[in-house]
């Protein structure tokens, strides 16, 4: 799992640093510019522009950024296999959201409280 936040972290890196809005609270621009980033890599992923990342869009990204050669054990396939959650074989937009979430903050209606 480390090496697939790492994979993360390096899709992030890549992108460029521009995005994103300003003259806002500081959390907010950062969640807003995280949220920029995603959105513009995923377009830059999605090759034929039909709103889905397959295996082979991630396949030629990986070898024309290079990434393979920076990875030891994780590859880009892994966004498939851990964050295709319908199992249909595409990321669409809203699992790729997903996929990056840990690295912005989540809405507090998705938090709840249980008593066990």
């Amino acid at each position: 799992m480390s090496e697939y936040n790492r994979l993360k972290s390096m899709l992030l890196n890549i992108q460029p640093q521009g995005l994103g809005g300003d003259g806002q609270p500081s959390q907010q621009r950062d969640m807003e510019h995280k949220r920029a980033l995603v959105d513009h890599m995923f377009k830059y992923l999605d090759v034929d522009q039909d709103g889905r990342l397959g295996s082979d869009e991630l396949q030629k990204i990986s070898m024309k950024e290079h990434l393979e050669d920076s990875l030891l054990e994780c590859t880009m396939q892994d966004l498939l296999r851990y964050d295709d959650y319908n199992n249909d074989g595409h990321l669409t937009l809203h699992e790729f959201y997903t996929a990056f979430r840990p690295l912005s903050r989540l809405p507090t209606c998705w938090l709840s409280r249980m008593t066990v």
